[in-house]
């Protein structure tokens, strides 16, 4: 077999290998629309949406499309104002919105969080629902972050737009490299743009909520991995940075610690087993580093060892009853006044015993929780519309259409790129695309599981549904094998 032969075989396996990846990507999306286009009937009922959110639908569109219109007619200095007007200016009007108005459930508890630690008192909280003072039910990190912050700019709806305006800032950097990494930084940039004004991003932006710096780290993750295969000598350094990493999330978002293993073996597939056996020592030793104050926090306080939250039998209750939904519920009353670590052990028995008892009630509502969460599009507007006072409700209404109508797009966008296929640096973003699938239906759809569960996953989905659209398009197969992780 002569060397161009080899050449051939490799690019024709690397587009049968990317294909099949596309294949169930398109599908899996594919059912996730096709839920939620049934539920638009209850949807729409339940919401009664006014017809200025058809108009507020094609505003955020025309908003997304000027930037990316100016990028490419290579007017890059007009297209970043254009971005940063309409950045801030849609996030003015969220916290506009938010202010004078009492978060709900998490976004609250994050606030009393910070404010505790702000003036000198301890990581815990009174949660009214489980009757009990809780000190490890929250992940620290993002409370820690807002206490810190907060001695700045204080804990008031405008420093918490510009806190979270700062987080999602970053993640949309991660964005661009991501993106670089696999040669397609202008598409990356397209991306990042669209992330900066994505609904869930901006109906989250005046909220303290953990959802945008769990995305960040998760992009942090993807490009650590990327670079780490590319890089010509990778060590203990490398190996160590993707450690501190994964325990950087572990302290943000536990349930998510899988993926960062998922990623992992998108670089197996990168043909980086060797570099990878090398770095099993530093990354472990980097993630215990990491996480050890948090141990040694949790063992004076429990006196015993709690490695993440105590949320997780709570967690997995919430996830596996007769009522789940994938929302969070109260705890069954039997439960209240529980020590905290006793209460989670009680209804992770709880939760167990059901599961045994009702093996087919167990997939049904996993199936259920899986469907709910990627298909629909309506947590934003419920935390608008859960604040006291509530937001007006044909406010609420525009919300959630805005929300479902982007969310839906970016589904089929996604599904449906096809020459994708032809592009090089696709196969690695296929990858991680599927990993992040992967993380929410065999690992998070266990649990409580909501959308806000799976938004880590929008700035991959992006990059594809954009993918090659402005970068020039080098075609594979003409002599020209992939770059990237091929």
């Amino acid at each position: 077999m002569t060397a161009i032969d080899r050449v051939g075989r490799k690019s024709l396996e690397l587009r049968n290998h990317k294909a099949a990846v596309r294949y169930v990507i398109a599908v899996t999306l594919i059912v996730f629309v096709t839920y939620g286009l049934f539920s638009l009937p209850t949807l729409l009922i339940k919401w009664r949406p006014p017809l200025s959110a058809v108009l507020a639908c094609i505003i955020w569109f025309l908003i997304a499309l000027i930037p990316i219109m100016l990028q490419r007619r290579r007017l890059d200095g007009l297209a970043f104002i254009a971005a940063a007007v309409g950045m801030f200016a849609l996030r003015a009007l969220m916290g506009g919105m938010a202010n004078g108005h009492f978060p709900p459930g998490d976004a609250h508890m994050y606030l009393l969080l910070a404010e505790h630690l702000r003036v000198g008192h301890v990581l815990e909280v009174y949660e009214p629902f489980m009757g009990v003072q809780t000190r490890a039910l929250f992940p620290p990190l993002y409370p820690s972050l807002l206490a810190i912050w907060s001695m700045v700019g204080g804990l008031s709806t405008t420093s918490i737009v510009i806190f979270n305006t700062l987080i999602d800032t970053l993640a949309a950097a991660l964005i661009v490299l991501l993106a670089e990494a696999l040669e397609k930084r202008r598409t990356g940039l397209v991306a990042a743009w669209i992330f900066l004004i994505w609904p869930s991003t901006l109906l989250s932006a005046p909220l303290a909520q953990k959802e945008g710096l769990c995305t960040l780290l998760v992009l942090l993750l993807a490009l650590q991995w990327v670079k780490y295969v590319q890089a010509s000598q990778p060590g203990a350094r490398e190996a160590g940075a993707i450690g501190v990493s994964v325990g950087l999330l572990a302290l943000t978002q536990p349930g998510v610690i899988p993926l960062a293993a998922l990623f992992g073996m998108v670089a197996l597939g990168g043909g980086a087993k060797r570099l990878i056996v090398l770095g099993l020592v530093a990354m472990p030793a980097a993630i215990a580093a990491t996480m050890l104050p948090w141990w040694i926090r949790n063992f004076a306080v429990f006196g015993r060892f709690v490695p993440l939250t105590s949320a997780g039998g709570y967690g997995l209750w919430i996830g596996n009853n007769p009522d789940a939904n994938g929302h969070w519920l109260p705890p069954p009353r039997s439960l209240h006044g529980l020590p905290e670590i006793a209460f989670g052990q009680a209804a992770a028995r709880l939760a167990i015993v059901w599961i045994q008892e009702n093996p087919i009630g167990f997939v049904r509502v996993t199936l259920a929780k899986a469907l709910r969460g990627w298909g629909i599009a309506e947590f934003g507007a419920e935390r608008f519309a859960s604040s006291k006072p509530m937001t007006n409700a044909l406010i609420c209404g525009t919300m959630f259409a805005v929300s479902q109508v982007t969310h839906l797009s970016l589904l089929i966008a996604a599904a449906f790129r096809k020459s994708v296929l032809r592009i090089p640096g696709s196969r690695v973003l296929l990858l991680l695309v599927l990993a992040c699938l992967v993380q929410t239906l065999f690992f998070g759809a266990f649990f409580e599981f909501g959308e806000r569960h799976r938004e880590f996953a929008t700035p991959f989905l992006l990059l594809l549904a954009v993918w090659g659209i402005i970068d020039p398009i080098t075609i594979e197969g003409k002599g020209i094998s992939e770059p990237v992780l091929a």
